[in-house]
């Protein structure tokens, strides 16, 4: 079955360190992660293998990836530090104003 599976790595759990990020004062305790190669892992079970480190890379990969008719895992660094704010709003007591 030839799955193409795309894997974002920014080596955090990133709402996570959006939210240490938010409400600690970026002071980021399990948020980061050192993650092993899971393009790698993807060869040592005879799958195809890309890793993806600038943004126009990505569609070679995929177009190579198609073109090879078998099971792939495309990897994508992406920049850890590109995360997004939650909603404050949520973390209110409801009998504070607005809620």
């Amino acid at each position: 079955l030839p799955v193409i599976g795309i894997v974002l790595d920014n080596g955090a759990w990133g709402a996570e360190k959006a939210y240490q990020r938010d409400f600690f004062g970026g002071r980021y305790l399990g948020a980061e992660l050192h993650n092993p190669p899971y393009h790698a892992f993807a060869e040592l079970v005879g799958a195809r293998g890309y890793a993806v480190t600038q943004p126009g890379e990505l569609g070679a990969a995929l177009r190579d990836a198609l073109a090879e008719g078998k099971p792939a895992v495309i990897e994508v660094k992406v920049d850890p530090d590109a995360m997004f704010s939650l909603r404050k709003d949520l973390f209110r007591k409801p009998d504070e104003e607005g809620a």
